[in-house]
């Protein structure tokens, strides 16, 4: 299920940032980021993470969520637009990540989503995201 939503995403290689979905339901999901603490990790800026970079997760997991659930029966994503970004903290801490993103409203072929990246229970971002889903070629 994931594998299938990644291929349709339009990032490749190490920017398909996330792992592993730990539950998903029609209306959300919960997801884990590839290795955040590592060196190489693509959204780091001068070796930092910035939580910044963060919305990212919230808009790759918000987008695999859409692609899954073929919103509008479309699978690819493209984000319109950013909304009510709150930074809990600078830098994001050498600890997991959890990433989850919840379905507010779906139309034909786009969707309103919020989303959290958090560590420990604690939000270290949160935010809400537009996407347009775009019909692809399997």
């Amino acid at each position: 299920m994931l594998e299938e939503a990644r291929a349709r995403m339009p990032h490749k290689g190490p920017m398909q940032l996330i792992k592993t979905i730990t539950k998903m339901d029609e209306g959300s999901i919960h997801a884990e980021p590839t290795d955040h603490m590592n060196p190489d990790f693509p959204l780091r800026l001068d070796g930092m993470l910035y939580t910044s970079a963060l919305v990212e997760l919230g808009a790759q997991a918000a987008a695999a969520h859409a692609s899954i659930h073929g919103v509008g029966g479309a699978h690819a994503g493209l984000v319109l637009a950013v909304s009510n970004v709150v930074l809990h903290t600078q830098e994001a801490p050498e600890a997991p990540l959890q990433v989850q993103a919840q379905r507010v409203a779906g139309m034909d072929q786009s969707a309103r989503y919020t989303f959290q990246v958090s560590t420990r229970g604690e939000p270290l971002a949160e935010g809400e995201l537009l996407l347009s889903m775009q019909e692809r070629p399997e």
